[in-house]
């Protein structure tokens, strides 16, 4: 009888947390600050996420696919410090530099050479199987792409 009862009572824990995983959600009643802090409260639990990377890669030369993954990335430059990436689609100078497609610097809003009016502190980029990617004068960040931020504009 004890074990019936410890099934029956697993089986009804069950199927009534089932809806919870699954639900949908009625946002149409919330405030923009509460859906705001909703939205920053999504970000911090994707970030916090065993699914989540943060990836130093160092200077060098990488290619996508072996070295680093194809998809959408945001590199980001360490704190107090700048970096430059160029993607190109081939390697020159025996494999230690890049032919260039697109290049950008970036660099930390406490580097002592940061202008805030002329400079980037992330870029988001979209990197392709077979392409290569120069990392220089130090290290980059690598972020999966967590989707554009809002600008709070009514749609």
């Amino acid at each position: 009888m004890k074990r019936f009862f410890t099934l029956a009572l697993a089986l009804v824990l069950a199927f009534s947390l089932a809806p919870v995983c699954y639900a949908e959600y009625d946002l149409s009643g919330l405030s923009f600050d509460e859906l705001v802090a909703l939205k920053d409260q999504i970000n911090r639990a994707i970030w916090d996420s065993d699914q989540w990377q943060e990836v130093e890669v160092p200077q060098g030369v990488w290619e996508v696919g072996p070295d680093i993954p194809a998809g959408k990335w945001t590199i980001l430059p360490k704190p107090y410090a700048a970096t430059s990436i160029r993607i190109g689609n081939e390697t020159k100078d025996g494999g230690t530099n890049v032919n260039m497609k697109i290049s950008q610097t970036i660099k930390d809003k406490d580097f002592q050479l940061y202008n805030a009016e002329s400079d980037i502190t992330s870029w988001t980029v979209e990197l392709e199987d077979g392409q290569y990617l120069k990392v220089d004068s130090g290290p980059a960040i690598f972020t999966p792409y967590a989707g554009k931020p809002s600008l709070g504009f009514k749609k």
